[in-house]
C-alpha cells in the first residue's frame, strides 16, 4: 500500500536530520550522554510526524479520501483477514473435487477483492458490502457445510440441509462474482475513455496526413502545370 511509503519516507529523512541533531548535541552543547540521546530521539520525532503527515496527506488527497476513512478502510481490511485464513484452512477438509473447485473459485474471488481494495483502498466503497457481509456469510457457510460434510450417519434431512447449503453457497459466489465486476467497473470506464482518447489520436494523425498528402499533391500539379506551361512556350518559339 503506497500509504507506508510515507512512514519509510519520514524515517529516511528523519534519521540524518536526527543525527545531525545528536552531533551538534554532542560537540557544540557538551551535555551529558543521555541528554544528547534525547536530543536525538526528539528530533527524530519531530521531524518524522510533519513529513510523514504531509506525505500521507498527499497519498490521501489523490485517493479523495480523509485521514479517517482511510483508517477506517484499512480496520475493515485488517478485520477481513482472518476470515480469509479460515476460508483458506477449508481446503483440508473439503472431500471430493467438485468441492475442492467450488471452494477455490469463492478463495479466489475473495482473495482478489481483498486484494484490489488493499492496492486501491478508495474503491471499499463500490464494495463495502462484501466485507460488512457478504464474506462473513460465505465464511461461515463454508466452515459449516464442510465440518458437517464430514460428520457419518447423516440422516435425509441433514443431508437434504447439506444440498441447500451448498446450493446457498453458490448463490453467494455469484453474489461475489457481482462484487467483484462492480469494483472493476470504474477501472473498465477508464480503460473506454483511454480507447477513445487513441481513436481520436489516430483519427488526428490520419487526417494530418491526408493533408499532408493532398499539399504534396497540389505542389506536384503546380509543378506539372508549370512544366507544361514551359513546353507549350517552347513549341511556339
Amino acid at each position: 500500500m503506497k500509504y507506508n511509503l510515507s512512514y519509510v519516507l519520514g524515517a529516511l529523512l528523519s534519521v540524518p536530520m536526527a543525527f545531525i541533531a545528536f552531533l551538534f548535541s554532542v560537540f557544540q552543547l557538551d551535555l551529558h550522554f543521555m541528554i544528547d540521546t534525547a536530543v536525538f530521539a526528539g528530533s527524530y520525532v519531530f521531524s518524522f510526524l510533519p513529513i510523514q503527515w504531509y506525505s500521507s496527506r498527499k497519498y490521501l488527497k489523490e485517493m479523495g479520501l480523509t485521514r479517517r476513512e482511510f483508517h477506517f478502510i484499512r480496520k475493515q481490511l485488517n478485520d477481513a483477514q482472518p476470515k480469509l485464513k479460515r476460508l483458506y484452512k477449508n481446503y483440508m477438509r473439503v472431500r471430493s473435487y467438485s468441492e475442492f473447485k467450488n471452494l477455490n473459485e469463492v478463495a479466489k474471488l475473495a482473495r482478489t477483492i481483498y486484494n484490489t481494495v488493499k492496492q486501491s483502498p478508495e474503491k471499499f466503497y463500490a464494495v463495502e458490502s462484501f466485507f460488512y457481509s457478504h464474506l462473513d456469510n460465505t465464511v461461515n457457510l463454508i466452515d459449516n457445510y464442510t465440518m458437517l460434510q464430514r460428520m457419518p450417519n447423516k440422516s435425509k434431512e441433514e443431508k437434504a440441509k447439506l444440498k441447500q447449503t451448498k446450493l446457498t453457497i453458490d448463490e453467494n459466489k455469484r453474489t461475489l462474482v457481482a462484487d467483484l465486476k462492480q469494483l472493476n467497473e470504474s477501472s473498465y470506464h477508464q480503460l473506454d475513455i483511454e480507447m477513445e482518447l487513441a481513436d481520436i489520436a489516430k483519427d488526428r494523425n490520419s487526417y494530418r496526413q491526408a493533408i499532408t498528402e493532398s499539399t504534396k499533391e497540389k505542389v506536384n500539379l503546380k509543378k506539372n502545370a508549370k512544366k507544361y506551361e514551359y513546353e507549350m512556350e517552347r513549341k511556339d518559339d
